[in-house]
């Protein structure tokens, strides 16, 4: 659908219909014209809208499926298909199939935001008995005991979801703060190195490692 000198007919539908109030619509019409394969393909398309069109397209409609091929697209040299890849794995881990619990799981995520952390812990613990294989459940509770200073119980959570959900580098970044905290710091660098490798833009997560690494060869050198 793309032309190598137009503008694709996927990226001007996600012009055309850029609000949320219009998104039931938006993923309507993306319904109905593209596949989920469609779209995965379209991430490696050589006309940039296109690709980047995708991505943002798959954050509406993809599954889990996408996974993998939108990890790839964080590795790619177009930094706005890796900004639209990123936002699409977030939206896609806040999916469980369930409406009820996705709800609960935004609500969740609310009261972090609100910094209501104890709240939070409870409902995503209620989040976590419904649905004890969504990995994103975890991870939002690992979020919450982190600003509680609960170190040891966010490292458990974020081991969690990486066993349910390898490619979350997110969960893999915040294991590494939590080990920063505890002063393990070859178990955060081992972390951060590994949300690297799946994330290579995430630029305060490769300054953490530096300096890390800095601070093991001090170490070293006292020695």
């Amino acid at each position: 659908m793309a032309k190598r000198n137009g503008f694709s007919e996927l990226a001007k539908l996600l012009v055309r219909y850029p609000a949320l109030g219009q998104r039931e619509q938006l993923t309507k019409l993306l319904r109905q014209n593209y596949t989920q394969e469609n779209l995965i393909d379209y991430l490696a398309h050589e006309v940039a809208p296109t690709r980047q069109a995708a991505a943002y397209a798959l954050g509406i409609i993809g599954n889990v499926e996408a996974i993998s091929a939108l990890v790839k697209a964080l590795r790619h040299n177009d930094p706005d298909l890796r900004s639209n890849a990123e936002q699409a794995l977030w939206s896609i881990w806040f999916r469980s199939g369930n409406k009820s619990l996705d709800d609960m799981l935004q609500k969740g995520a609310g009261y972090i935001k609100q910094e209501q952390y104890a709240e939070a812990v409870d409902l995503l613990t209620e989040v976590i008995h419904t649905a004890p294989e969504f990995a994103e459940g975890y991870n939002q509770r690992a979020i919450a005991y982190f600003m509680l200073e609960e170190w040891e119980q966010s490292i458990d959570d974020c081991k969690k979801v990486v066993a349910l959900n390898p490619a979350h580098f997110g969960a893999y970044a915040g294991m590494g703060q939590c080990h920063l905290r505890l002063g393990n710091l070859r178990e955060a660098l081992k972390a951060f190195q590994r949300a690297l490798e799946i994330h290579p833009s995430l630029y305060g997560v490769a300054q953490a490692i530096l300096q890390i690494q800095e601070a093991l060869q001090e170490q070293r050198n006292r020695r």
